[in-house]
């Protein structure tokens, strides 16, 4: 099982991406987090990717490919993987094995109102890079390993404004390339976490299944 999770910031995707893996026993695979290790190490590719993060641009794509190639080359142990917000423009979808992806999941929200709320309440674990938010984590500590919760630098309304303007203008040619592929698997991600993951894995079973009926007529 190979799977791209994408959607606009505040729809759910780090959050579903760790429950999908755990679940369907997949190597996580986020890119986010990718460029933000590179970031806080300050390495030399880390430096030049903070450049357009600080400013909610995306990462270039020889950078990105640079980074998720290696997190792809070892699956011990593994069913298969889910990358997290990738490919999100139709650059990254012409330099990736699209033929070797099983399906991209969409994550979709048509209230933008919703996403802004979210985003203002999000907090993520610096350690472990789990997410939650402000309601969910009074004593701001994470849940999974105990390390003190953080905002992050670029969850504001201007950036968000702008990742929005960016989702619409770069990802959605992106989910109409896998639509035309017979690859997507779109989820109205507006509901709480618990409604949004059971109807994730309701439509990727029934994918899966009609998948292998086809494969097997």
């Amino acid at each position: 099982m190979k799977l791209v999770i994408l959607g606009p910031a505040g729809s759910g995707k780090g959050q579903n991406t760790s429950r999908i893996a755990k679940k369907y026993n997949l190597k996580h695979v986020v890119v986010g987090d990718i460029v933000k290790k590179e970031i806080r190490e300050k390495t030399d590719v880390g430096k030049i990717m903070y450049d357009y993060t600080s400013v909610g641009k995306f990462v270039p794509t020889n950078l990105v490919m640079q980074v998720l190639n290696k997190q792809l080359k070892n699956l011990d142990g593994y069913d298969g993987y889910i990358i997290d917000t990738a490919p999100i423009n139709m650059e990254q979808f012409e330099k990736m094995n699209i033929d070797e992806l099983d399906a991209a999941i969409s994550l979709e929200v048509k209230n933008y109102d919703i996403l802004r709320e979210r985003v203002l309440n999000r907090l993520r674990c610096p350690e472990c890079f789990a997410v939650t938010s402000v309601p969910d984590a009074p004593d701001n500590r994470c849940s999974d390993c105990g390390a003190e919760l953080e905002h992050r630098y670029d969850d504001n309304l201007p950036t968000l404004n702008f990742r929005l303007k960016q989702y619409e203008n770069e990802t959605l040619p992106v989910i109409k390339a896998f639509k035309e592929l017979g690859k997507i698997i779109h989820i109205d991600a507006s509901g709480t976490k618990d409604e949004v993951f059971k109807q994730i894995c309701s439509k990727i079973n029934r994918f899966f299944a009609k998948k292998t009926k086809e494969e097997a007529e």
